[in-house]
């Protein structure tokens, strides 16, 4: 049996521990093939001592920390000495609980304990980096939870019997009686992304982008370490002393991530304009780096690894490919995307994949997030960018189109309706000027949706590094016209102008008239595979009710077709696939923390 960790060096009194907050955490499983997330989790309470009987997942090495008040758990690194993820002061006085990295002082996850202490204990102003912190400080009176200046990192916090829980993932800070946010869980259906700071069950928030939350004794309070509003305006013409400007910020960036010691640098290498900007910048430097390419199929066509695989071999790059799993495997892949993602993303069914070809030492992973949303604003809406009254009713309108409406119970779901004015007042709280769209297509789709392929996907020893989300490019690219960027798109720009040899390939941007597209019976016996699956999931659970009272009659009707039919399952898999993920992720999900005293 796993012995309690006791937040208090001497033995305690029976009185004692009738004051103490007893708890047992119980890490969730892990993935079919032992995935797991670079998870940390924590506890702490104001006033009273805690008490953790805690059991790990399995063969997961598990590092923890504790003070009298508090306690950090964290994943283990098979490649660092440092290990854990979590750090406290000889005398327990503090601790620190930090995934990711800033750049000034270069600090990421498996640096030197009392470096990451000495940093996030006197932490002030800005931090250049994507990164999630739980700081406990001043003899365990407070704790002060950070994440990066638009959030990439995911930081998840609840209210438990008085203490606060956070953690890294929300599936580890599950409890019984939880119930389901129903807006978020219609909004992720409709939009592909999760608004403002909900998650998929209702009383655990994520920690705002550019947000401290500091409590202590009675209080919580959210401050901003740097507010979106002190963030450009977008009214700078973007000319070419500008276009020269964004190159040399975008290779001060790079400087910056391969300024972290003790990693080494690895590059997922796409056909895409920001993964070869990235790709420019290691070769020009003479870096050693690895490159990694997942063979994946755009609209059917394999153009990733074919124009990775030529461009490694011209520039002479160690390059590897990962060649794409059969349906069953894919099957699987999609589950560890669920589970570690917590279904909060339905994309990158196929990083699991790729993280099989890591490299066995701890790494730093180029993820080039942002980079073309910043170049090129990521609602390419001609109508856009005219004021922010009318920027947010056309957000709207792309993002809540009413695709589910004829298929969900209208007594058990928020109507359509609901959601657009949910995602209305969080779009009002951003910066309310020309730029307002890039703030809420970065914000919502590109933190919400696709940062979890590196940041929640990527197994324990391994450090994503995004050399865009770097603070001075944003501050850059934020303050030009995005009418400018629009006609411009920075991204190719930049590579046709100072990267000639890179730009001449093609890719998914500019797909070649000769690509051939698979068979789309490919595709489609994934899926079959995918929503095989779910429906095994549920029906093992015995939760075939607890879907079919979401559904309309006619979504009763469709579901019944789409288990008897091929036919109609692909048709209506599009659908029925993301709602069977949030069932299933509720009938199976298991309570991480409960109450003994």
């Amino acid at each position: 049996m796993p012995q309690p960790l006791v937040a208090d060096a001497q033995p305690a009194s029976a009185d004692e521990n009738v004051q103490a907050l007893v708890l047992r955490l119980s890490l969730p499983a892990a993935g079919p093939g032992g995935e797991y997330d670079n998870f940390f989790v924590g506890i702490w309470h104001p006033t009273r001592r805690v008490i953790v009987d805690w059991q790990g997942s399995g063969p997961v090495p598990v590092a923890a920390v504790h003070g009298h008040n508090w306690m950090l758990v964290s994943a283990v690194s098979p490649f660092h000495e440092s290990g854990g993820l979590v750090h406290a002061a000889p005398d327990r006085s503090c601790g620190v609980a930090f995934r990711g990295y800033v750049c000034d002082p270069a600090l990421h996850s498996y640096s030197p304990g009392d470096s990451l202490l000495r940093y996030w204990t006197g932490a002030a102003g800005e931090h250049n980096g994507v990164f999630s912190a739980a700081v406990i400080g001043e003899q365990g009176t407070t704790l002060t939870l950070v994440t990066d200046v638009l959030g990439f990192a995911p930081l998840y916090y609840r209210h438990f019997c008085g203490a606060l829980i956070f953690s890294t993932n929300p599936r580890l800070l599950a409890a019984t009686g939880d119930t389901p946010d129903l807006l978020a869980w219609r909004c992720l259906l409709e939009g592909g992304f999760i608004a403002s700071e909900r998650t998929l069950s209702s009383g655990i928030c994520r920690v705002p982008a550019g947000k401290s939350l500091r409590a202590s004794g009675d209080s919580i309070r959210l401050e901003s370490w740097l507010a979106l509003e002190d963030l450009p305006r977008g009214d700078r013409k973007l000319d070419e002393a500008g276009i020269a400007e964004v190159e040399r910020s975008f290779q001060q960036a790079m400087d910056r991530c391969l300024g972290l010691q003790n990693l080494q640098a690895l590059l997922p290498l796409s056909s895409g304009h920001d993964s070869r900007r990235m790709l420019a910048a290691l070769v020009q430097r003479g870096s050693p780096f690895h490159a990694l390419t997942a063979r994946v199929f755009h609209k059917g066509r394999d153009l990733d690894a074919r124009y990775a695989a030529e461009m490694a071999r011209d520039f002479g790059v160690q390059h590897t490919i990962v060649e794409p799993a059969d349906a069953r495997q894919f099957a699987i892949q999609d589950k560890v995307r669920r589970l570690l993602t917590d279904a909060e993303s339905g994309m990158h069914s196929w990083v699991p994949g790729l993280m099989r070809g890591l490299p066995a030492s701890g790494t730093m992973v180029f993820d080039g997030i942002a980079g073309d949303i910043l170049g090129n604003p990521g609602f390419r809406i001609p109508q856009l960018y005219r004021s922010p009254a009318s920027d947010i009713e056309i957000i709207l309108d792309v993002s809540v189109p009413n695709a589910f409406g004829h298929l969900l119970s209208p007594d058990s779901w928020p109507t359509a309706a609901q959601v657009r004015e949910d995602l209305r007042s969080y779009l009002q709280t951003l910066p309310q000027r020309i730029n307002l769209a890039e703030f809420a297509f970065i914000l919502l789709r590109q933190r919400r949706a696709t940062a979890p392929w590196s940041q929640q996907l990527l197994p324990p020893g391994h450090v994503p590094v995004c050399p865009f989300l770097d603070l001075d490019y944003i501050r850059l690219l934020l303050s030009f016209v995005p009418q400018d960027k629009h006609a411009t798109i920075l991204q190719r720009r930049c590579l046709a102008e100072f990267w000639p040899q890179f730009y001449r390939y093609p890719g998914t941007r500019d797909i070649p008239p000769d690509s051939v597209r698979r068979s789309a019976r490919v595709d489609d016996e994934e899926n079959l595979a995918c929503l095989r699956a779910l429906r095994a999931e549920i029906d093992s659970a015995g939760a075939r009710q607890e879907l079919s009272v979401l559904l309309s009659t006619y979504g009763r009707i469709a579901q019944r077709g789409s288990r008897l039919s091929r036919h109609v399952a692909l048709r209506t898999g599009w659908q029925f696939q993301p709602l069977m993920e949030l069932v299933a992720r509720q009938v199976t999900r298991r309570d991480c923390w409960q109450r003994i005293a």
